[in-house]
């Protein structure tokens, strides 16, 4: 039942891109955003198996990212504990001109290991969105969007359809009600949530994925007129899955 994840066309990703600038030094991450607590309707009833059916679900206030988490910030983390780089960036850091592209080929060991290491440097407890959480922002709560910024697929609003990521937050217009960025393509986000149909759904996990977790929100790679790249798109895969459309994004409990 559970699909790869979208192939990542190779002609360009590991390419310099010189239309960004570089950065350099520490990167300090933009404040998250606060997102009160409430209930909303998960899932629906008229997409993929995976996604149905709808049911009630309450979330209790946290804050989130406003985007997924940048090469930039997971370099510095990279440097101070000597952690292992991602496979694809070359001598220990990303290519110029892609420190603001989402950080991938992480498997969730390592967003945790990142989590632990920026709740020790900000004195907070970072951790991964369960996928409520995550699917709560990705439709403005109780409003039940289909998407962040409204109920009409919006081509120039989310990061599909492409080679490679672009820089997060290069579509402002795509934001939720609250502020947050790019929670529908660029890259998949991995969620601390175990592979499960929904309540009502009949089906079962198979034996192969009942380690697995749930990553959200599809990548660059997604082909829109194939994917519903909605807030409710969801998959699973094995937690030491890394691949170069999956990133992901922290949350802190309370506002």
């Amino acid at each position: 039942m559970t699909a790869d994840l979208p192939d990542a066309p190779d002609n360009n990703y590991n390419q310099p891109n010189s239309n960004q600038p570089p950065t350099s030094g520490t990167y300090i991450k933009p404040e998250m955003i606060s997102i009160p607590g409430g209930a909303f309707q998960m899932g629906r009833n008229d997409g993929p198996e995976l996604e149905s059916p709808a049911h009630q679900v309450t979330v209790v206030s946290f804050a989130m990212d406003n985007t997924e988490v940048t090469n930039a910030e997971y370099l510095d983390f990279v440097r101070e504990t000597n952690y292992t780089p991602p496979d694809h960036w070359e001598d220990g850091k990303p290519l110029s001109g892609q420190e603001q592209w989402p950080a991938t080929n992480v498997a969730i060991d390592d967003a945790k290991a990142f989590a632990a290491w920026r709740s020790k440097r900000d004195s907070a407890t970072y951790r991964l969105p369960t996928e409520e959480e995550w699917e709560y922002a990705a439709r403005n709560g109780d409003q039940g969007n289909l998407y962040p910024w409204g109920n009409s697929w919006s081509a120039n609003r989310a990061v599909v359809d492409g080679a490679s990521p672009k820089p997060v937050g290069s579509f402002p217009e795509g934001k939720n009600r609250w502020g947050v960025l790019d929670l529908v393509g660029n890259v998949w986000e991995w969620t601390s949530s175990k592979a499960a149909y929904y309540p009502g759904n009949s089906a079962s996990v198979t034996a192969e994925h009942q380690d697995s977790m749930v990553y959200r929100g599809g990548s660059y790679a997604t082909r829109a007129q194939e994917t519903q790249a909605t807030g409710t798109l969801r998959n699973w895969q094995r937690p030491t899955t890394k691949h170069t459309t999956l990133g992901f994004r922290l949350v802190r409990e309370g506002k």
